[in-house]
């Protein structure tokens, strides 16, 4: 329920949004592209500044239920890292789907995504969610925007993040996959990604962006097949990774988002360990293209 904010067309002053409860974002992918947003953004629209706040957020029983059995996690007692993503969506697509915000939503591309894990977090615990956006860049690329995101209780950080998204040019041609990809080595794991894990994550991530939820939907959008969410391959590394750290050991996990995983599809993860964290990347079969890479680091 939207409690309070302003509405302007201007970068000046900051919008500012405030729940109580969940936001509801429903169709808002939709609505971007009725509404007449375009995909790059007016220069006089560049300095855009919104923050959003939610008090006394939960986590939904159903939602986790759903996003530890998608991604084929543990239950631990403890919200999964990148669950915490999947909880603040609603309040990053409250941001994005505000009226000034001033791009299309279908077509952005999730780039990177980096997160602080200063504690555990137990399933059930309420948090003070903070969400904020200072300006979108132009770049060689097309145009990019961070948010900012932070998860507080009884006035304590928990848990940061920082996700960073562009809003592409278009491009002639299809991307090359390059002959030296590096050999990292025998695989820690691999496995198989079904065909309908797209439109299985959507339900407890919230991210119904129609490339991940059907074949038929994602041909729309240049793709053969539907693609998988890259934080729902990012939440099976991560956990793979961390089942040999103590529970409560402070994180910071480093991903960046590399090529399309078309689904149904075959992954390979290899890792390699540096001086103070664990390297890894998550290819494609056959071809070993890298899905993503990342690093995770103790604090």
């Amino acid at each position: 329920m939207h409690n309070g904010g302003t509405m302007s067309l201007t970068a000046s002053p900051p919008v500012s949004l405030a729940f109580s409860s969940r936001p509801r974002n429903g169709g808002a992918l939709f609505r971007s592209l009725l509404a007449g947003r375009p995909a790059q953004a007016a220069p006089d629209r560049l300095s855009i500044a919104i923050d959003a706040h939610w008090r006394g957020a939960q986590a939904d029983a159903k939602r986790l239920q759903q996003y530890r059995e998608v991604c084929g996690l543990s239950d631990a007692g403890f919200l999964p890292p990148l669950y915490l993503h999947a909880m603040a969506m609603p309040l990053h697509m409250a941001v994005m789907s505000h009226p000034p915000f001033p791009l299309r939503l279908l077509g952005l591309v999730h780039l990177a995504n980096s997160m602080q894990c200063l504690r555990p977090i137990g399933d059930f615990e309420t948090l003070d969610m903070d969400c904020q956006l200072h300006g979108i860049e132009a770049t060689e690329r097309g145009q990019t925007f961070t948010l900012h995101t932070r998860l507080q209780t009884g006035g304590e950080t928990v848990w940061t993040e920082t996700s960073t998204f562009l809003a592409p040019l278009p491009r002639s041609g299809k991307r090359q996959v390059p002959d030296d990809l590096p050999d990292w080595g025998s695989p820690l794991a691999r496995w198989h990604v079904a065909g309908n894990a797209g439109r299985r994550f959507a339900g407890p991530s919230g991210d119904w962006n129609p490339i991940h939820v059907s074949a038929l939907t994602a041909r729309f959008f240049g793709y053969p097949r539907a693609i998988a969410h890259g934080m729902f391959s990012a939440a099976r590394c991560v956990d793979l990774l961390c089942r040999d750290l103590p529970a409560c050991a402070p994180l910071q996990i480093d991903l960046r988002f590399k090529r399309p995983l078309l689904i149904p599809g075959e992954v390979a993860l290899h890792t390699r360990q540096e001086a103070d964290s664990t390297r890894f990347v998550l290819n494609v079969l056959p071809q070993g293209a890298p899905h993503m890479e990342g690093a995770l680091r103790r604090l």
